[in-house]
């Protein structure tokens, strides 16, 4: 149940692979090749190009990568080792060394709504049926979400065309039930500012308020997806303040190492005050399981910058 959970962005991602798992290898053309006609397609319609930011050439992708054991650890002890990641995270954000962007796309299942089908999870591919079901009886919708942190929109810009953005009290809504979102244009025709509408994050439901609409165009560079994708078919969210241990929190709080690390002193320096940092903050057995790629995001992202 838990490791479910864990993986609960890409949780249609497993369908496509179980899927692909049971096509034929005679097949003249591969489900791959599909998805990646159809995200090139969409790249092309979004015009998906990034600002050439100097600040890219030093900065690398961190994720964690827990084996079944630590993980299992983190999510049933007393606590402790959910305290020591709030404090290696407090630390390593507040860090003068370096500078760590947390973010991560989480889908949002919608419930009782009809939306645009390019806000969808998995659109433009053979497994957009996969986005729409029920539950509990309720009409649902997988739908397209990213939560961001205060400094993500420096590294990807973004303007608020219509209604404000996000303050530091937005990122306070663990156990107040409400989440205020800023959504991109292709919603514009579906909601206004001030709507509501009722979903799941996570495993939990909300109640989502519309602050406001993000300017058309932009992009942000998905993880999940490997390439730029346009904010205009995102739901924007603010990625929660956590304070009180409890199971969402100890899933938001592992979600939230996951990001990007910026250091003009090199990957290896990053890597050495992350493992300094894990050893301090009583997870030294961590040492290995957080990652950051090899390869900088100006080098991951290179044929997309302007």
């Amino acid at each position: 149940m838990q490791k479910r959970i864990r993986i609960i962005t890409g949780f249609l991602a497993g369908v496509i692979v179980i899927s692909l798992a049971a096509c034929s290898a005679s097949k003249e053309e591969s489900v791959f090749d599909k998805i990646k006609e159809s995200q090139a397609a969409k790249m092309e319609s979004y015009e998906a190009t990034l600002p050439d930011l100097p600040v890219y050439s030093y900065t690398w992708r961190m994720a964690e990568a827990l084996d079944d054991s630590s993980y299992d650890e983190y999510m049933h002890d007393d606590g402790q080792r959910f305290h020591s990641l709030m404090s290696f995270s407090e630390k390593l954000r507040s860090s003068e060394e370096l500078t760590f962007t947390p973010y991560t796309s989480n889908l949002v299942e919608l419930l009782n709504l009809t939306i645009p089908d390019q806000c969808m999870v998995n659109y433009g591919t053979e497994f957009a049926g996969e986005s729409v079901y029920e539950i509990e009886g309720e009409p649902a919708v997988a739908a397209e979400a990213v939560q961001v942190t205060e400094n993500f929109f420096d590294l990807f810009p973004l303007q608020v065309a219509e209604g404000r953005g996000f303050t530091d009290d937005d990122y306070d809504y663990l156990g107040k039930g409400r989440i205020p979102v800023i959504l991109g244009t292709t919603y514009k025709e579906t909601f206004s500012i001030g709507d509501t509408f009722e979903g799941y994050y996570i495993f939990e439901r909300f109640t989502f308020e519309v602050i406001g609409f993000a300017e058309g165009g932009r992009v942000f560079y998905s993880s999940g997806d490997r390439m730029p994708v346009s904010y205009d078919r995102y739901i924007i969210m603010p990625f929660a303040s956590i304070s009180e241990d409890s199971e969402i929190s100890r899933i938001i709080l592992l979600q939230q190492i996951c990001g990007l690390i910026t250091d003009g002193d090199g990957r290896q320096e990053a890597l050495n005050q992350v493992n300094e940092l894990l050893a301090e903050t009583g997870l030294k057995g961590w040492i290995g399981q957080i990652y950051i790629t090899d390869d900088s995001l100006r080098t991951i992202i290179q044929y997309y910058l302007n």
